[in-house]
């Protein structure tokens, strides 16, 4: 169901280098490969892909898994990778353009954060991660004001927001 970008039907070395180098100047995320996809399109089949894991989940709780120590793995190329990530954590273009491709067979964790009270749980991208990926740090974490807002509070009012527990890592 998540696949990588279909770059068309290319039968001409030249016509490769001629649309990549057109690619690299249009960007990533909207040029569409001559019978292919853009970035976009893959973008569409993440959310979709991102729509089945929350239901999965939903339904392994509701048969009483403990997702409170359950990891997922999902193996995946770095520029789907990169736009799961953009609509995870709700990236701009303009981040997701200036984002890198992991090496090859590299880890990216996400870690569940919760704050305090235990009321409210997030995923976090790790520092590594951030940085092979060219990310910023405000790419890391959901640009949700909410969850911004706790984790400031909980940070300057000496409060802990922690990782919860070794089964709380969601690896890609």
């Amino acid at each position: 169901r998540i696949s990588e970008q279909q770059f068309g039907n290319f039968q001409n070395v030249q016509e490769v280098i001629n649309a990549k180098s057109e690619r690299h100047r249009f960007g990533r995320f909207y040029y569409r490969f001559p019978s292919g996809e853009a970035g976009l399109d893959v973008y569409s089949r993440v959310s979709s892909f991102i729509s089945t894991l929350v239901r999965d989940c939903h339904q392994y709780k509701h048969n009483n898994y403990d997702l409170e120590n359950m990891n997922v793995i999902i193996i995946t190329h770095g520029l789907t990778l990169r736009l799961f990530l953009m609509r995870w954590f709700q990236f701009s273009v303009k981040e997701f353009e200036q984002s890198e491709n992991p090496g090859n067979a590299e880890l990216t964790i996400l870690n569940k954060k919760t704050s305090s009270d235990g009321q409210h749980k997030w995923y976090e991208l790790e520092q590594d991660a951030r940085k092979a990926l060219n990310l910023p740090d405000s790419c890391g974490i959901p640009k949700n004001v909410l969850l911004h807002s706790l984790r400031d509070r909980y940070e300057d009012d000496e409060h802990d927001v922690r990782i919860t527990g070794s089964g709380d890592k969601w690896h890609f």
